[in-house]
């Protein structure tokens, strides 16, 4: 069985993140949707963007997969329309490991081992590893061992309303609804912080998960003074509290304080992941499988679990079939730890999707259909495209949107 086609689609849903909670786009970049967040240095955007790929082999099998594209999801379709996806055509649809490997070794003497390259190569390998379940009839869970759990139980990420009053109730709400927990988004002065994890944690009881994300903040003085803050109320993680290179410093932070230190998203590879599990920078380990694909957080847990430190994964902006995904590797890893869940965003990103994801009682059931478990409605992808390219023998075409097209004017 080898691969005829890839199909690759950059996404936008009129859907805002609301990292902050507000509806505002201070700081927008002109001629863009992006904008700089008050409380953070980085760039969001105020639409839902993400890159989508569909393999297909020669006897017509197919799979889908999704790269992490938050911003600029063309650089992703770019880099698969003109590098990655010729190297995959003819190449066996059910080796995915090889698969992994040939496109990993495609840029690496040149200093590539990151970033959209990595990201697109996720998506890749996500949709080979959904033809593969679709292939021998079994949910990815069952080619990856086996499921711990068909259920898994889940966090709230990110409590996006503007006031403290509001956070509070929303926090309470969700873990009435049979959510583990949440994890709330930290960016605003100390003083500000340390009330409101106080006052969550207050409204979800001592037991619930309750995680706080700084989102590489602060700097190490100020993140051992929310740390141990984060002690007295037994916070389940403080995740990413420093700049996202610090290995150093986090380590130095993890020797400070008694809560965990989780780290992840920004990172692809086991290499990568290698001096923070060896300096004990971190004790949760995160890759997010829409910047590793399912072959590199497979590494990335093996190489974590021989450091006995637990991998829980990362979910960030994404449609339903990343999500799935997601769920599908939950699923095989061991360990209790809820999985990260985008609720704010859950109903929205079902669009994508004929068969919907379900939630019950806070938590995520997994599909067990083969795959990664749903059915794409690939007539609602293509209205959501801005760009759909076809890569095959014959070369590199756009087929829909407007690939000159990317943004509209503020």
């Amino acid at each position: 069985m080898k691969i005829q086609q890839i199909d690759v689609y950059a996404l936008r849903l009129q859907r805002h993140y609301r990292v902050s909670g507000h509806a505002e786009t201070p700081g927008r970049l002109p001629g863009t949707d992006y904008y700089i967040e008050p409380n953070w240095v980085h760039a969001y955007s105020s639409v839902l963007e993400s890159c989508v790929v569909k393999v297909t082999a020669d006897d017509g099998s197919v799979g889908w997969g999704e790269v992490q594209a938050p911003l600029t999801p063309q650089t992703p379709c770019a880099l698969i329309t003109t590098l990655l996806g010729p190297a995959l055509l003819g190449h066996n649809a059910l080796a995915t490991s090889a698969a992994y490997d040939r496109l990993y070794h495609l840029m690496l003497a040149r200093g590539h081992n990151g970033s959209f390259l990595l990201d697109a190569m996720a998506g890749l390998d996500i949709a080979l590893w959904d033809l593969k379940g679709r292939h021998y009839g079994a949910p990815l869970f069952e080619l990856l061992g086996g499921p711990y759990r068909i259920e898994l139980p889940a966090y709230v990420s990110g409590l996006r309303f503007k006031t403290l009053a509001e956070k509070v109730a929303g926090a309470r709400q969700f873990c009435q609804a049979g959510f583990a927990g949440i994890k709330l988004f930290a960016g605003a002065s100390l003083e500000t912080v340390e009330t409101e994890v106080r006052e969550v944690r207050a409204a979800i009881g001592p037991q619930a998960f309750f995680a706080v994300d700084a989102i590489c903040k602060y700097n190490l003085a100020d993140a051992i003074h929310l740390g141990r803050t984060l002690d007295e109320l037994h916070a389940s993680w403080l995740e990413a509290p420093l700049n996202a290179e610090d290995v150093e410093g986090h380590a130095a932070l993890a020797r400070a304080i008694a809560t965990p230190i989780a780290v992840g998203e920004t990172l692809r590879t086991p290499r990568q992941f290698e001096p923070w599990l060896r300096n004990r920078a971190l004790a949760i380990a995160q890759p997010d499988i829409m910047r590793t694909g399912i072959t590199g957080a497979l590494r990335i847990a093996a190489v974590a679990d021989a450091m006995h430190v637990p991998t829980t994964l990362h979910t960030g902006v994404c449609t339903g079939i990343g999500m799935a995904a997601t769920w599908q590797l939950a699923a095989a890893l061991p360990g209790e730890i809820p999985q990260e869940h985008q609720q704010d965003l859950f109903e929205a990103v079902g669009a994508v999707l004929k068969t919907p994801l379900v939630q019950r009682n806070g938590r995520l059931i997994v599909p067990q259909q083969p795959g990664i478990g749903v059915e794409v409605n690939e007539d609602a992808v293509a209205a959501m495209s801005t760009e759909h390219w076809i890569v095959d023998t014959k070369g590199r075409r756009c087929v829909g949107g407007l690939p000159s097209v990317f943004f509209k004017q503020p």
